[in-house]
């Protein structure tokens, strides 16, 4: 459930990227005002097929919710984890919608979108992070333990809010790239530079330095915790350090290719499985392994 959701991320990112955003009109959950449009275009095809992929996101995750509350006791944590992940769904559908009600897609860089766009984000990071945790325990692994680590859970809570920003910030990026596409690397330099420069691209100008500072202090804290771990704690430490230094090559890439929508869906990919291996890694840190697994438990 989490890979697929994470696919489905990605096709979002596409239709953004190829500005097929309005491909079924501004009509929602329909598409062109029918269940199945007839004779579709490739930006109708490209949007019809992200929201039936965003369906059958739904079903699997409702299938899920069903499957954890039979098996699972009352207040075990994998029901509010997987209760937390429908929650945070049903709202991604809804941040969706309004962007296609309220015309937000294509080429409209209204307030509203801007403000919508990190919003959008944010959600999708949530409901990233309660399917990563509902995974991580229903393996049979225990719940994170605070009392006495609070200076542990400090620098990893403080880890977690750097890759929010980074995330928020990658997102108008993003955005600035699509109304804002560059013809070479110095003419996209010299309109961020411009003093007519609108907020965008303004953006567009911070988030590297932003992406490059804060990924340094991400691998600065968590180097440590990872250095003197093992087992399951050691290998997520490193292979999010890993990430995030994958994570500055394709960026620069992403920069000098001028953002072309294959970079664009691999650089959020990488963002996607650098959050969730940071939240592994934070409840592996925080957490016991438990002997017996989950499910035996729980039956």
């Amino acid at each position: 459930m989490l890979a697929f959701t994470t696919l489905v991320i990605a096709g979002g990112a596409v239709v953004r990227a190829t500005g097929s955003g309005a491909g079924c009109g501004d009509s929602w959950p329909r598409c062109q005002g029918q269940l199945l449009p007839t004779s579709p275009g490739t930006e109708t095809i490209i949007e019809f097929t992200h929201r039936a992929m965003s369906g059958a996101a739904a079903i699997g995750l409702i299938v899920l919710v069903v499957g954890a509350f039979a098996v699972y006791p009352r207040r075990h944590r994998v029901r509010t984890a997987v209760g937390g992940a429908l929650v945070f769904y049903a709202l991604e559908a809804l941040i969706g919608a309004s962007l296609v009600i309220f015309g937000w897609v294509d080429q409209d860089g209204s307030l509203g979108r801007v403000l919508v766009v990190p919003l959008h984000l944010m959600n999708t990071y949530v409901l990233l992070a309660w399917l990563a945790i509902t995974a991580w325990w229903s393996t049979g692994f225990a719940g994170p333990i605070v009392t006495g680590r609070e200076r542990l859970a400090r620098r990893l809570a403080i880890g977690a809010g750097l890759l929010a920003v980074v995330g928020m910030f990658g997102a108008w990026n993003a955005l600035a790239d699509s109304l804002f596409p560059a013809a070479s690397l110095s003419d996209g330099v010299a309109a961020e530079l411009s003093s007519s420069a609108p907020f965008l691209l303004r953006v567009r100008v911070i988030h590297p330095l932003v992406a490059v500072l804060a990924g340094l202090a991400v691998a600065a804290l968590a180097f440590p915790v990872a250095d003197r771990a093992s087992g399951w704690t050691r290998r997520l430490g490193f292979a999010m350090i890993g990430l995030v230094v994958l994570q500055f090559f394709i960026g620069v890439g992403n920069l000098f290719l001028l953002t072309p929508v294959e970079t664009q869906v691999v650089h959020l990919l990488v963002a996607d499985g650098m959050w969730v291996a940071f939240l592994l890694f934070t409840a592996s840190a925080l957490g016991d392994r438990v002997s017996e697994p989950a499910l035996e438990r729980a039956a």
